[in-house]
């Protein structure tokens, strides 16, 4: 009776640890899943952060072809450079 209790409790720890590499594999992938897309992202983020005036055409280009990574480059730089809505507000308005 102990060596089939014994041989259940390593069948069953092995069985543990099987679940555990799993989720352990699927919480690493999903992270660098989350981690690619927000890398992916960077220029919609710079230009949503910067209230960029042209910010729904840089989400729309990123996502079209942020995966070429000359476009990824040129959009960040635009995203970068281009002009705030504040800055057009302030400029219009007098102001600096």
């Amino acid at each position: 009776m102990s060596a089939t209790l014994a041989i259940a409790l390593v069948v069953l720890a092995l069985l543990g640890l099987g679940i555990a590499a799993i989720f352990v594999h699927l919480a690493w992938w999903l992270l660098v899943a989350v981690g690619g897309l927000f890398i992916y992202f960077i220029p919609s983020i710079v230009a949503g952060a910067r209230h960029h005036e042209h910010v729904l055409w840089v989400l729309v280009l990123n996502i079209a072809l942020g995966w070429s990574g000359i476009a990824w480059i040129v959009l960040l730089i635009w995203a970068i450079l281009g002009k705030s809505i504040w800055a057009k507000d302030a400029g219009a308005s007098g102001r600096s």
